[in-house]
Order: C-alpha cells, then sequence, then structure tokens
C-alpha cells in the first residue's frame, strides 16, 4: 500500500484517544499543521499572529533576514515562533504567582500498591535490613491485585535464604494494608479479611477454610450439616462473605482507568425522528497554517525550503483528510444502523434484529472489511445506554410469526425466563429450549447452553436453591 494508504487506514483503526495522541504527534513534527480548536475550547486567533500595527513589517522583517543569510527553515520557523515574545503578555502579581506556584507543587501522583506497601515496611518497627529486604522482594512479586504470585520456595532461592525467613517474611506483608493483601489464593484472601475482623472463630471463616470447593458446587445441603446449621443460615454465611474483597489490590492500584469515549450519539430531533451526531468534543479542528501558505508565494524564501515547506503541507493535507474520511465513515455506518435498528431504539434489546456487516457495507459503498475496522473498539450513546459497534452486529432466528430476532434478543429471552425462574426447580437447557419454542423460536439445546454460558449464567444444578 502507498504512504497515504496506511496512514488512512491507521486513522480509520484509531479509538479517539488514539486519534488525540496521534494528532499531537503531527502537531509537534510538522510546522505547517496547527489546530484551530480543540472541540470544547476555543482559540480566538491565531497565536503567532498579533493585531498591533508593526506585525506585518515584523514578520517581513524575519523573512528576508533568514533569506539573506540563508539560513535553514528550521531557524526560519524559529524566528517566526519568536514572534511570540512580541505579543501582548498578561501581567499577573504576586500573590498570584505564589497561588500559582502553590497549585503545582500540590499536585502528587496517586502512589501504586507496591509503593504502598513499601511504605508500611519503612514505617514497622522492629524490622531488620535483612527481613526489609526480603519483604522488599515479595512486595514485587506481589500483583496489581493483591496476590503473591511467586512461589515462596523461589522467592527462598533467589535470595539464598531458608524458606522459613521467607514465611515470616509473607506473614509481616500480610498484616499489611489492605487486609487479604499478599495472599497465595482466594481462600488465603479471604481468611486474611476475616481474621482482621475478629472473626477467626466464627461459622464464615470454617466455610471458607474447609467447604468453598462445596460452594462452587452448589452443595448447599452438605456445608449445612457439616457447619451443624440449617441451609438458609448457610445462605447468611455466604452473604456475609460476598461483603469481603476478593481483589483487594484494587483499592491501592493506580493502574490508569481506560475512558471509554462515545464517537457517535443517537439522539431523536423534535420532530421524533432519529439522527446520528458525532462526538466533535474531543474532535480537533485543523488547518494548514497561513503564515506558511504565504511564505510558498514569497520570492525571499529559499528554494530548498520551499520544497520543504510543501512536503509538510501535502503531509497536513492528507493528514486531515484521512480523518475527515474516518469520520464521514463512521457517521454513515451509525446512519445504517438507524435503518437497520430502528425497533430496538424504539423498543429495546430484545427487539434488536439480526444484522451482518456485509449489509451495512453494501448500504455505506464500501468493503466488509473497512466497516470492520471502522468500528473496531468503538462506541455508540443510545437512548439504552453505552454499547460498542459490534453490539449491533450478530446472528438471528426468525419467528413463527415471521418476526426476525436477534441472538442478543434471545438472550435477553433467556435473562428474562432464569430471573422468573423457581429456585427449587431451575430450569434445565432443555426445558429452555422448549420455552422458547412456546414462544416461536426454534433454538438448538447446545446454543441455549452456549448463550446461557456467554450470559454468566451457571446450569441448572448449581442453580438450585435449598
Amino acid at each position: 500500500m502507498a504512504p497515504q494508504q496506511i496512514q488512512a487506514l491507521q486513522i480509520l483503526l484509531a479509538t479517539i484517544p488514539e486519534l488525540e495522541q496521534r494528532i499531537t504527534q503531527e502537531l509537534e513534527q510538522n510546522p505547517t499543521l496547527e489546530m484551530v480548536d480543540s472541540g470544547l475550547e476555543t482559540l480566538s486567533g491565531n497565536p503567532l499572529e498579533d493585531d498591533t500595527a508593526g506585525a506585518p513589517q515584523l514578520r517581513e522583517d524575519l523573512a528576508a533576514a533568514a533569506a539573506e543569510h540563508d539560513e535553514s527553515l528550521a531557524t526560519l520557523i524559529q524566528l517566526t515562533d519568536s514572534w511570540r515574545d512580541y505579543a501582548p503578555q498578561a501581567s499577573y502579581s504576586d500573590a498570584d504567582l505564589e497561588r500559582r506556584q502553590f497549585m503545582f507543587d500540590s499536585l502528587t501522583a496517586e502512589p501504586n500498591l507496591q509503593e504502598h506497601l513499601l511504605q508500611q515496611v519503612r514505617e514497622t518497627e522492629g524490622v531488620d535490613a535483612r527481613l526489609r529486604d526480603l519483604c522488599t522482594h515479595i512486595i514485587g512479586s506481589i500483583d496489581e491485585s493483591g496476590y503473591l504470585r511467586s512461589h515462596p520456595a523461589d522467592i527462598a532461592t533467589a535470595l539464598q535464604t531458608d524458606l522459613d525467613s521467607v514465611r515470616r517474611g509473607i506473614a509481616l506483608v500480610q498484616t499489611f494494608e489492605p487486609a487479604g493483601v499478599g495472599a497465595r489464593d482466594l481462600r488465603e484472601c479471604l481468611l486474611l479479611q476475616l481474621e482482621r475482623q475478629g472473626r477467626r472463630n466464627s461459622l464464615e471463616y470454617q466455610l471458607v477454610d474447609r467447604h468453598l470447593e462445596d460452594v462452587s458446587r452448589n452443595r448447599i445441603p452438605q456445608i449445612a450439616k457439616a457447619l451443624h446449621t440449617s441451609p438458609a443460615h448457610v445462605y447468611v454465611l455466604l452473604t456475609k462473605i460476598r461483603s469481603l474483597n476478593p481483589y483487594p489490590g484494587n483499592q491501592i492500584s493506580a493502574a490508569g482507568i481506560d475512558f471509554i469515549y462515545p464517537e457517535v450519539f443517537i439522539e431523536k430531533d423534535g420532530a421524533g425522528e432519529w439522527h446520528a451526531r458525532s462526538n466533535r468534543a474531543y474532535g480537533p479542528r485543523l488547518r494548514i497554517a497561513p503564515q506558511y501558505l504565504e511564505m510558498l508565494e514569497d520570492p525571499a524564501v529559499s528554494a530548498a525550503d520551499k520544497r520543504y515547506l510543501r512536503d509538510k503541507i501535502t503531509g497536513s493535507r492528507l493528514l486531515m483528510r484521512a480523518i475527515s474520511q474516518r469520520q464521514s465513515t463512521i457517521e454513515r455506518i451509525a446512519e445504517t444502523l438507524i435503518e437497520f435498528q430502528r425497533d430496538f431504539l424504539d423498543r429495546g434489546v430484545e427487539h434488536m434484529r439480526p444484522l451482518i456487516m456485509s449489509q451495512v457495507a453494501e448500504r455505506v459503498g464500501v468493503h466488509e472489511t473497512t466497516i470492520s475496522r471502522a468500528i473496531a473498539n468503538k462506541y455508540v450513546q443510545t437512548p439504552h445506554g453505552l454499547f460498542p459497534f459490534r453490539h449491533f452486529f450478530n446472528t438471528g432466528y426468525r419467528g413463527d410469526d415471521g418476526e426476525q430476532v436477534s441472538s442478543l434478543g434471545i438472550k435477553q429471552k433467556i435473562q428474562g425466563l432464569v430471573e422468573a425462574e423457581d429456585r427449587n426447580r431451575p430450569l434445565s437447557d432443555q426445558k429452555l429450549v422448549t420455552l422458547l419454542k412456546e414462544q416461536g423460536f426454534e433454538v438448538a439445546r447446545r446454543t441455549v447452553a452456549k448463550y446461557r454460558e456467554e450470559l454468566g449464567i451457571g446450569p441448572s444444578h448449581l442453580r438450585r436453591g435449598f
């Protein structure tokens, strides 16, 4: 592919944050590219231009000086950028500057889990250098969720120490906050939290310690018998256990948060018609900086500099064209989704219609792979929530009445049937098949099982209540 085709493909695949990053890089590398506004913020005028009377003459003098000394374009740009020094500057009082410095001094980075634990090592009294080094190594083996991922024997081998010392170090780390940190598995994590709450002699402690596997297999009667209590009381104990945190490190971890920005908003207008509105709040408007276009017509600028400028301007135009094509493609896809999925917009997820990418590609007038690339990792805001574009593409079924229902609609029906079932007599996959058939949909049992698993619903024997 040609370089411009590769760039267009990269721009099409980019999410909004990735596109912003790409534009920022281009702005840093290409002096002819300029941002007019950045979504919610509007720049008034060109920061390289000024309304004072001497601006045109000074700019001409700078260009002439550069041409006279046969300087490179980099120097010419530097001279042009120096025009900022002539712009009117805001005046700040000593109090303003002091407040500004205080604000910058107050900016702190939130510590991650490892830093949080290391700080507790340093603050713990009676810890000698050897134990401190051991705890530091142990903390380095704890993942962001708070679990120790290295075997004690491996730590002992790496540090050339005995296993008992490693165990003492792990025991110390497990006394730190948050409760449950440093555990090797879920059982130990929950037990550490119960111990911290003073519930070591409680029934819930015994349940976690001895019967966690039975809980996963829904063996409630056996657990009740072993604990000398009733099945109803076992459910009470499980409710208390569910209040514990299976991932204690997530309370502290400062891992980056991924924000999702919708590419398109699907909304109704005043006349009650559905329309797709692009998210322009995060879409900066770009243009070719006028001063560099003027330099192309300026006889004082050398031929070499003009060639450099033409290359950069061409790059700017290709980038802006790729961004425009990206936006246009996404908007046309959204408008096509409105056309196909009007029942979903009006009535909800159960009325999602079957849709495949080739149908949208034919309507938009592009190849099917272009649709796949354009919607990758992108989201659309609807009245029913924020959905990935791929949410709207799925296979489906035709009911006895001729109505088409997507696989998402079938999943919604399965979800509803399970939520309404009698817990003492949960619905088997075959029973779900029968109930769906009564509603007019022929769905194979293996397909029902597949959809049930995708919904995170366990089989009937694990859903049974006692």
